[in-house]
């Protein structure tokens, strides 16, 4: 259950391991893939079962979403191009249930019985690159819109923005490394007829601030962050980009601790913020 600590592996004592056999349903969203079907424009969510049985039509609650139920009437098993419906699964199985809204998101964890179950999140990698994606076609600002967010979704590239940014400005796209932009670029003008053009920015390294921005705020207001840009992620929580490493690791060896800089973020175990 939650508790992992990613730089160590242990897990904290106080959490507890979930036992395959328990009889309570619950599972593990680690992957997810829009566009399966071009022509449906469907999402899926990948769920590995980790205990209990799954059938067919079964009430869920979903743990990042403060418990709300859901029911699993649509979920699929996959072999190369084929597609079946799932009637019943058993740990170890991996299903695909039905994301359309996005509902889903990499980390989350599905569950039945009174006691929340929240498995550890898998953590999101460290960027060294960043651009902003522009849509060179204002007319086709929905297909802009959706194609970014689902493709942002499956966690191949991250979405920044702006602090206060309501939407309407380009989001800055993070990555590894270039090759990851093309292809968005590629699958944005192939699967959602989007040409975008994107814009690099001098920046070579990020750190989330986990402390919050009212602390962030308050190391700015020290001057300890001349020179840095202050952006925010999809859970609306403080993204700092670098422009070179010693200056990361000058703010790191100076507020690293007050502001709780992480090289990279997980979804938060319950949310109370996100942005489409």
């Amino acid at each position: 259950a939650e508790g992992r600590d990613f730089p160590s592996g242990e897990i904290a004592e106080e959490q507890e391991t979930i036992d395959p056999t328990t009889p309570d349903f619950s599972g593990f969203v680690f992957k997810l893939q829009a566009n399966l079907d071009p022509k449906h424009r469907d999402r899926l969510a990948y769920v590995r079962i980790c205990s209990g049985r799954f059938e067919r039509g079964m009430k869920v609650k979903h743990a990042r979403l403060k418990g709300k139920e859901l029911t699993l009437s649509s979920v699929q098993t996959m072999m190369a191009n084929s597609r079946s419906t799932v009637e019943e699964a058993y740990p170890g199985d991996v299903i695909g249930i039905a994301n359309p809204a996005g509902t889903f998101a990499i980390g989350d964890t599905i569950y039945t019985g009174g006691k929340r179950i929240s498995y550890s999140k898998i953590p999101s990698f460290s960027p060294e690159v960043f651009a902003r994606c522009i849509n060179t076609s204002p007319a086709k600002s929905k297909q802009f819109s959706k194609g970014i967010s689902q493709l942002l979704d499956e966690g191949a590239v991250q979405k920044l923005c702006e602090r206060g940014d309501q939407g309407g400005g380009a989001p800055i796209i993070a990555a590894v490394g270039p090759l990851q932009f093309e292809v968005v670029q590629a699958r944005m003008l192939s699967e959602y007829g989007v040409d975008v053009r994107l814009e690099t920015i001098p920046y070579q390294c990020a750190r989330w601030a986990m402390a919050g921005w009212d602390d962030v705020d308050a190391a700015d207001a020290d001057n300890q962050l001349y020179g840095v840009m202050q952006l925010e992620d999809a859970y609306g929580r403080p993204v700092l980009l670098f422009n070179a490493e010693w200056k990361m690791n000058k703010v790191v060896a100076d507020s690293g601790e007050r502001l709780q800089l992480r090289p990279f973020a997980v979804a938060p175990d319950v949310e109370e913020r996100r942005r489409k």
